[in-house]
């Protein structure tokens, strides 16, 4: 077997979120459970950050990740999704899984595994090579909600991490703000510390009975450190005091980092930590504008980022079938120039259908057979004029294919 022999086990022998959505989802842990019990349970012998939020969670990871790494320690870091290589959601300081360490456990436990879903092996695949490692801490983002999120086995952790609470996943998370909180709020352990982004008033006050409840002292994520450097993403402040204080709350706790190291490593952490697809700019090259990439796909993602834009915007944008587009796609500026396109899974909206969502808004725009020939397209009309921007966003998927 090798590494594309494996991932197409992985990717199409086990039910899977991200190519066929809510099929996919398990409303327990007991999948989860029966993975890393057959691995021996290895995420008992190891330390974590544990981190929910509806945005901002996966930078906030990265973030912390490259502060740590650049204080001497070696981490382990599991995000979701990954954008082009699936060993993305995999690494320790910033170099992600061997592709040798992919095969071999595909092979291994393949004959084992009892109809886990891609998620709940991928974890247990994960925390099986940070313990193989000797990772010294694990810094652990839920991949949808907390309370029921295969992430959610571990047994304790250093810190709680609850950032940005928004609506999204409302038919596996509960219809209100709260109903979604209280979903996050799931991953709090007793007596554990928790720092809080910036959120709503209403998902606050409910993360705070919980903490009351688990007995975890409070911490809340609001002021970044000195010396940052002005960056793209509209909520780099915002995440980096979310990452700030964490990281102020483990050395509270324990863990030795040099003060001085921050800002240098939150002014880098997407170099140090491989994050990309994030307020990630392209640049212009012959015949083809700049382009930026990001991932925004939910009401509060898209208002932040287009917030953070000027001038005209051809947008290359593209949907899961199962999601309603029409509350996104009315955020996005009248005048824009929009190049609608599906990515290349089954979830994907068809472009014709997304554009009449779009022209009953107002929008404008004309559909490609694929994300390359939107993406080129997009880039070939803002080369001629430099104050018109080419953008990627509305699904990870698309940005990945744009990639």
């Amino acid at each position: 077997m090798n590494y594309k022999d494996a991932i197409d086990v992985l990717f199409t022998k086990l039910p899977m979120f991200q190519r066929t959505g809510p099929a996919a989802y398990k409303a327990n842990l007991d999948g989860t459970i029966a993975v890393c019990q057959m691995l021996d349970n290895p995420q008992n012998n190891l330390r974590f950050v544990h981190i929910a939020g509806t945005n901002g969670k996966g930078t906030v990871a990265h973030m912390i990740s490259a502060v740590l790494q650049k204080s001497g320690y070696k981490i382990g870091l599991f995000t979701s999704p990954h954008l082009i290589d699936f060993r993305e959601r995999i690494r320790i300081n910033g170099k992600m899984i061997p592709e040798q360490d992919v095969v071999d456990f595909v092979e291994h436990y393949s004959e084992l595994w009892n109809t886990p879903s891609f998620f709940e092996l991928t974890f247990g695949m994960a925390v099986q090579y940070f313990e193989k490692e000797k990772c010294d801490i694990v810094i652990l983002e839920t991949g949808m909600g907390g309370r029921l999120d295969s992430t959610n086995v571990i047994p304790s952790a250093e810190v709680c991490v609850v950032t940005n609470v928004g609506l999204d996943h409302q038919q596996f998370l509960g219809q209100t703000i709260r109903e979604i909180a209280t979903e996050k709020a799931g991953i709090l352990k007793p007596g554990v510390p928790v720092v809080l982004g910036k959120m709503r008033p209403e998902a606050q006050s409910v993360v705070l009975d919980r903490a009351m409840k688990t007995s975890s002292e409070m911490f809340y994520g609001r002021t970044p450190p000195q010396g940052l450097n002005p960056d793209p993403s509209p909520t780099f402040l915002e995440n980096a005091s979310t990452a700030f204080e964490t990281l102020r709350v483990l050395n509270l706790h324990g863990w030795n980092i040099d003060e001085s190291t921050i800002a240098p490593a939150l002014n880098n952490y997407r170099s140090i930590s491989g994050q990309r697809g994030r307020a990630e700019i392209i640049p212009a090259s012959e015949g083809l504008g700049s382009l930026i990439l990001d991932c925004a796909h939910n009401l509060d993602g898209v208002q932040k980022f287009m917030s953070s834009l000027q001038g005209k915007l051809h947008i290359v944008f593209g949907a899961v079938a199962d999601k309603d587009p029409r509350p996104v796609l009315s955020l996005i500026p009248a005048g824009t120039q929009m190049y609608w396109c599906a990515a290349n899974i089954v979830r994907a909206m068809d472009p014709d259908t997304l554009a009449n969502h779009g022209k009953s808004l107002g929008l404008q725009g004309t559909t490609f057979p694929s994300v390359r020939a939107a993406t080129q397209a997009a880039r070939q009309a803002t080369s001629i004029n430099e104050s018109e921007q080419a953008i990627v966003c509305g699904s990870v998927f698309v940005v990945g294919e744009a990639m």
